[in-house]
Parts: structure tokens; C-alpha cells; sequence
């Protein structure tokens, strides 16, 4: 009786070392990322991925940082996105803040993430009709200002036709240097401090109409 009871001890710990070993292999499956236990990403309702706090850019995968591995997302690339008839309880997402760097028309690659990230977000509604207005900061000739903030609403318009999905109508304008975003704090500012303090008016604001 004795040997046997042994025996049933052994065969469970058995087990347990096992299914521990597996629940390591399927963790492992996604580095970076959270699972749930069975080898599948975890996500929020909107569609995007949990990261562990041990995430770097080199675990990013394709399913949900597309922006930084440069492949396509199935869900929005590889077919035309679901449309869904507009209703009243429709989320329609918020709009949606580009920064970028003095004198540059570049997206960032933070940028890129959060405009991937909206994307798919806007991809769930019926024809949407997206507003996308580039503006600058004061600093400098107002009629450069003005190509410059044309620029970047154009680099976000390009980047949108990239994705290879007429999902959205665009309404595409550049504001210049009009209805600046930091008011008047910057004027009290040292002059080696605008650039920093204008940060948030050199932007591209996009907007579901």
C-alpha cells in the first residue's frame, strides 16, 4: 500500500513539472507580451496588445507593432477592414495628437505607433470622413510656417494611402502657425527654451467628422 501511494506522489509531481514546463513554452511564445496561458496574445477591446514591463522594440512582432516591424497586420492590410453601419452607441475614437521635431516634416516613430493604433481603430466604422490639419509653431517666417504645417498634414495623408485601404475619406490642410496649442506661456520663456516650449504646436490633429 505504502509503495503504492508512493508511486501516485511521484506520477503527480511528474505531472506538475510538466505542465509547469509547458506553461513556460506557451509564456515564451510571445516574449514581451502578455498571454493567456494557452499561447494566445492578450488584448484590449480596441484591438491592441498587452506588453509585460519586460517589453523592448526588438520583441515586437507584426500582430501588434507594425509600425516598428514594418509588415503588415493582417487584419487591416491583408483584407478590406469589417464596415460597420454607423449607430448611436458607435465609438468613435478620440481625436488624435501628432508631435513633431522643430523644422521637420518626419513622422517619429512614436508617432507611426499611435497613428497605426488609430487606424484600426477608425477601420470599424462606415465610411468615415477623417480631418487632418498640420500646423506649426511661431518661430520664424509665417509663409514657411505655413508650407511646413501643409507638410506634415501631408506626410500623415501619405502614410494613411500607404496602408493600401481607401477606409477613410481625408480632408487634408495645413493651419501654419494659427491657433497655437501652448497660448502665451512660451513668451516669458528664455530664447534657448522655445523650441522645447513650442513642442506641442508643431503637431498634425486628426479628427473623425
Amino acid at each position: 500500500m505504502k509503495k503504492c501511494k508512493a508511486l501516485a506522489v511521484a506520477a503527480s509531481c511528474v505531472f506538475l513539472f510538466l505542465g509547469g514546463c509547458a506553461s513556460k513554452v506557451l509564456d515564451d511564445a510571445w516574449p514581451g507580451y502578455r498571454t493567456d496561458g494557452q499561447g494566445q496574445l492578450l488584448k484590449t477591446a480596441d484591438g491592441h496588445c498587452w506588453r509585460t514591463a519586460d517589453w523592448t522594440e526588438e520583441k515586437a512582432v507584426p500582430a501588434c507593432d507594425v509600425a516598428i516591424t514594418g509588415q503588415p497586420v493582417a487584419a487591416v492590410n491583408s483584407a478590406p477592414p469589417t464596415k460597420e453601419v454607423m449607430s448611436a452607441d458607435m465609438v468613435v475614437p478620440k481625436p488624435l495628437r501628432l508631435t513633431f521635431a522643430f523644422d521637420s516634416a518626419v513622422l517619429t516613430d512614436e508617432s507611426r505607433i499611435a497613428l497605426q493604433a488609430w487606424y484600426q481603430d477608425v477601420a470599424s466604422l462606415e465610411e468615415p470622413v477623417v480631418a487632418v490639419n498640420g500646423y506649426s509653431d511661431p518661430l520664424g517666417d509665417a509663409s514657411y510656417n505655413q508650407a511646413l504645417a501643409d507638410q506634415r498634414a501631408q506626410a500623415v495623408a501619405i502614410w494613411w494611402q500607404e496602408q493600401g485601404d481607401s477606409l477613410a475619406t481625408l480632408q487634408v490642410r495645413g493651419h501654419g502657425e494659427d491657433t497655437a496649442v501652448s497660448g502665451s506661456r512660451c513668451q516669458s520663456v528664455r530664447p534657448e527654451d522655445l523650441q522645447s516650449c513650442y513642442r506641442q504646436d508643431r503637431r498634425v490633429e486628426l479628427r473623425v467628422q
